[in-house]
């Protein structure tokens, strides 16, 4: 179960550099097909920050077509992990942790975040055997079943309903969505982050999806994914998902269609299918590839918005494609 001390940090004096703590914070404006996120990884042991505000109003292969971007690496350390506050705008704080939060930002180039994270929900606890029905009984059991290994050697999801502005080079949008954040911690080495998939889809309060999967890229789609955790909210109560599974087309690194089907603790069955309105590659750790972006999804005759993360390890990639310049070059897949 998650609780309030989860939102400071969890290191303790035998962890090593490599310890991390993230946030992931999207704000999406779907009728004007903007897709906006905070990203921040703090490096406790280190005594460093990075963060990342970005916002996508294209569906692109490119970043070159980014509307906005505001990378940071090596700031300071924030002094508690539930109030952060960065020297290039950014502030995010929990005000009634663990379920809400408060993000602000003021850019330079006329992009502003200000908008008010409301949970609907208690945040999902991956590790917790009464949320999750798929969590391992060892530690070494939880951490091979997650779809980040040891970075998630602990993490939470968690619907909420956010409300506020975003605005993209001097012009203001109004936020007001049913979305999802998380907050992870964990050993986090760059070199082995591996291929795996984030993906959510909400049809406003009543009915939301959450679910991760595991990325073999060696293998065909439709046998690439497997599912590793997620869950369930149907009218405010929360289910554990049993069983995932996961279709998508690809045309180079952008997913143009993803066809689920999900089994839920009670044995209800859900289709879904979605398209992209907006999103590009993303470079979250030196070592990866993140195609991220906002997912118009369809069932039972609703439409609801979400996102996928699909992230591609360079290291994995570079031992399935890497080649010679006399080697021949292969035909163009994700």
């Amino acid at each position: 179960m998650i609780t309030a001390q989860d939102l400071e940090y969890h290191h303790t004096e035998t962890d090593d550099y490599t310890w991390a703590e993230t946030y992931y914070i999207p704000i999406s404006v779907p009728e004007e097909r903007l897709f906006a996120h905070v990203y921040v990884v703090t490096r406790p042991v280190l005594g460093t920050m990075s963060n990342d505000i970005r916002v996508m109003g294209a569906v692109s292969n490119t970043e070159f077509e980014l509307l906005s971007v505001d990378t940071r690496y090596h700031l300071p350390l924030p002094e508690r992990f539930s109030h952060i506050h960065a020297p290039n705008g950014l502030s995010v704080k929990a005000v009634n942790a663990p379920r809400d939060y408060r993000i602000d930002y003021v850019g330079s180039d006329g992009t502003e975040i200000h908008v008010d994270y409301i949970g609907i929900m208690q945040p999902f606890d991956i590790h917790d055997r009464d949320e999750n029905p798929l969590a391992g009984k060892t530690e070494a059991e939880q951490l091979a079943s997650t779809s980040m290994g040891s970075g998630y050697k602990g993490h939470y999801d968690m619907h909420a309903r956010v409300k506020g502005t975003l605005k993209v080079r001097g012009k203001e949008y109004k936020v007001d969505i049913v979305d999802r954040m998380n907050h992870s911690w964990g050993p986090r080495p760059e070199m082995d982050i591996p291929p795996m998939n984030s993906v959510w889809a909400q049809f406003g309060e009543e009915l939301g999806f959450r679910f991760h999967m595991h990325l073999d890229p060696s293998k065909p789609a439709g046998q690439d994914q497997k599912f590793a955790h997620g869950y369930l909210l149907d009218k405010g109560k929360v289910y554990g998902l049993v069983d995932l599974q996961m279709t998508t087309t690809r045309v180079g690194i952008v997913p143009f269609s993803i066809d689920v089907v999900a089994t839920d603790e009670r044995g209800n069955k859900y289709q879904l299918r979605g398209t992209p309105l907006a999103g590009a590659p993303w470079r979250a750790y030196s070592t990866c590839i993140c195609w991220i972006g906002l997912i118009r999804w369809e069932h039972a005759g609703m439409i609801g918005h979400g996102s996928l993360q699909e992230n591609h390890s360079l290291p994995v990639e570079s031992k399935l494609r890497g080649r010679r310049w006399t080697d021949p070059i292969p035909a163009l897949t994700a």
